[in-house]
């Protein structure tokens, strides 16, 4: 039988290394976490130098237990897609089974968490993270993915989220390209994808479409690219922010559809990025052809909704 590589995935705080020892547990696996190394490697935990140095050794360790056919655990933050990416494909020689586990817990209860642990994390580091989170898909290479949830689906309640009191429909955009509330841009731009794509073949790109911009509530601010204060309001990384944030408000559904609500969300800007053929093949090989065609359908449906 094929070894397992499981790579967790999540913000700090989220309980991914509780979920490693659950699975470690039930697949007999050695878990192989950076923390582990890092205090082994300096005597500290917290001492963040070196990390070259840390990840390079673990990922030694993990491709020679995987070669003696053992189960791994490979317990992380692991947020970047490209990286994750580039490690799947260094396995390439070795025949194992690659499971990503993502572990969903909302930020605020992240950030709460975070502040008992035997290593806390600066907030600017984990709202860092929470702005930089790409949500595992299939095309890194994964046989499957794994979602573990942590939260309370009652706390996420679509119409509170739009028309309570610090609803979406109720916070101004405050930039020259948005005359409409962050909600209300929302529910336009749901409405523009409605009349271009039949709503119950395509139901996932129109979720996405009424979720897309969730996470400028959070990530407005009046400072622009480099720092400095701007009369005008920016959204920096919301796209990662509204993508993380869709998966709580998408229960009732599968995994897989919360997952493809959540992958159409995180890459609805690229298209502003894309106006080269180079960059459009690119992202053409990266996505697959539907889902390219989907997130410019998503694009103008966004760029209608003024």
């Amino acid at each position: 039988m094929k070894p397992v590589f499981f790579m967790m995935v999540g913000l700090v705080g989220a309980g991914k290394s509780h979920q490693a020892k659950l699975l470690s547990e039930e697949y007999n696996a050695n878990i192989h976490s950076s923390d582990s190394v890092r205090k082994e490697l300096f005597g500290d935990v917290n001492n963040q130098d070196g990390n070259d140095e840390v990840f390079k050794l673990m990922y030694e360790r993990i491709k020679n237990d995987l070669s003696k056919g053992k189960n791994v655990i490979h317990d992380a933050t692991n947020i970047d897609y490209k990286r994750r990416k580039a490690f799947v494909e260094s396995l390439d020689k070795i025949d194992c089974w690659k499971v990503c586990v993502l572990v969903a817990t909302p930020f605020d209860t992240c950030v709460e968490r975070n502040g008992s642990r035997e290593r806390v994390v600066p907030p600017y580091v984990l709202d860092r993270m929470y702005k930089h989170i790409y949500i595992p898909q299939d095309y890194e290479g994964w046989d499957d993915i794994l979602i573990k949830w942590d939260y309370k689906p009652k706390e996420f309640n679509i119409d509170n989220l739009f028309n309570g009191e610090n609803g979406l429909n109720k916070i101004s955009q405050d930039n020259p390209h948005h005359t409409l509330t962050i909600g209300n841009h929302c529910w336009k731009c749901a409405s523009n994808i409605e009349r271009i794509v039949d709503k119950n073949s395509n139901f996932e790109l129109c979720q996405a479409a009424l979720f897309h911009d969730i996470g400028k509530r959070y990530t407005k601010e009046f400072v622009d690219s480099k720092g400095n204060p701007s009369e005008d309001a920016h959204y920096y990384q919301h796209h990662l922010v509204s993508a993380y944030d869709s998966l709580f408000y998408t229960h009732g559904l599968n995994d897989n559809s919360r997952l493809k609500i959540a992958n159409y969300v995180q890459w609805h800007m690229q298209p502003f990025f894309m106006e080269s053929e180079k960059a459009q093949n690119k992202y053409k090989k990266l996505w697959g052809e539907q889902f390219y065609n989907d997130i410019m359908l998503l694009h103008k449906a966004d760029e209608t909704a003024k």
